[in-house]
């Protein structure tokens, strides 16, 4: 009976963890696809991204601060998400030729009480997380992001 109940816990588990993103990282480096925002019907799912200082002398610190710099980025994420983002793009243009071209972009807005579900290191320190917030939080707060 024990084995059973352990066997179903397994099965729930896995189940539940199924129906997030996959992971981004393959052979210590970046996939070379990936998606970095899923809707469900019970969660937004992000994805975030942050590179290690190579000033950092220790593995720790790098690790540390690139799992922070991931963690913002995946708030930056679900904030375009929720919100939408501003953009700002300038091109210059002489004879003909485009001698620059500048996108800035940013949003705002509020977001609280993501999960950290997932945490992966690159081979050069670089960081990868997966969060995801409750869509229930969400319509507590006012938020649709099916209409967005």
């Amino acid at each position: 009976m024990r084995k059973l109940l352990a066997l179903c816990a397994c099965v729930c588990c896995l189940c539940a963890c199924a129906g997030g993103l996959k992971t981004a990282v393959k052979d210590g480096a970046i996939a070379p696809s990936f998606n970095d925002t899923l809707l469900t019907g019970d969660y937004l799912w992000v994805r975030g991204f942050g590179a290690a200082n190579p000033a950092h002398t220790s593995d720790s610190q790098r690790r540390i601060m690139s799992r922070e710099a991931a963690i913002a980025h995946a708030y930056q994420r679900a904030t375009e998400v929720l919100y939408g983002s501003h953009l700002e793009a300038h091109v210059q243009v002489v004879d003909a030729l485009s001698t620059g071209s500048t996108i800035e972009s940013s949003s705002e807005g509020i977001v609280q009480q993501m999960e950290l579900i997932s945490t992966e290191y690159l081979q050069d320190g670089g960081c990868a997380v997966v969060m995801r917030l409750s869509r229930e939080r969400l319509k507590a707060a006012g938020i649709d992001p099916e209409g967005k």
